[in-house]
């Protein structure tokens, strides 16, 4: 039996984009840990670039295909997870093999089906851009720690 969705409202989406704010915390850090970090040279223009692929991530895959896909396939969800933010989970983790080894880009996968839900749950693209930048950020900010300590 499909999981019952969540009602599409801001204060829903508000609230889901803080719990994973919560989590991305120590997610980012056990990554960077693990020597999966993003490289700390030129903090403005890093920033700067994850910013920018973040938002253009997010357009291609959450703004443009995911809705592409829900409008072709069936809108049940099993365990809150609809088809549509699978397979373009999938596809979005697919992706990251271009710059990353293989065990990085299973990571994404479970990353992007938050982005996703972010998209479902507010219907629109922003709140997933946001948390694609903020993790991103969190990432590169403990990869900076972690360099210095």
């Amino acid at each position: 039996m499909p999981a019952p969705a969540l009602p599409r409202t801001s204060a829903s989406a508000a609230a889901f984009c803080a719990a994973a704010v919560v989590v991305a915390v120590p997610i980012a850090w056990a990554v960077a840990d693990a020597g999966y970090g993003i490289a700390t040279r030129e903090p403005l223009r890093d920033l700067a670039v994850i910013a920018l692929w973040s938002i253009a991530e997010e357009i291609v895959f959450r703004g443009a295909l995911q809705p592409a896909i829900a409008r072709r396939v069936d809108r049940a969800a099993w365990l809150g997870i609809t088809l549509a933010n699978a397979v373009t989970s999938v596809l979005f983790a697919a992706l990251h093999l271009w710059r990353h080894p293989p065990l990085v880009a299973l990571f994404v996968f479970p990353v992007s089906l938050v982005y996703g839900k972010a998209r479902e749950l507010s219907g629109r693209v922003w709140p997933a851009a946001l948390l694609h930048f903020t993790f991103n950020g969190l990432l590169y900010a403990a990869s900076a720690l972690r360099a210095t300590a």
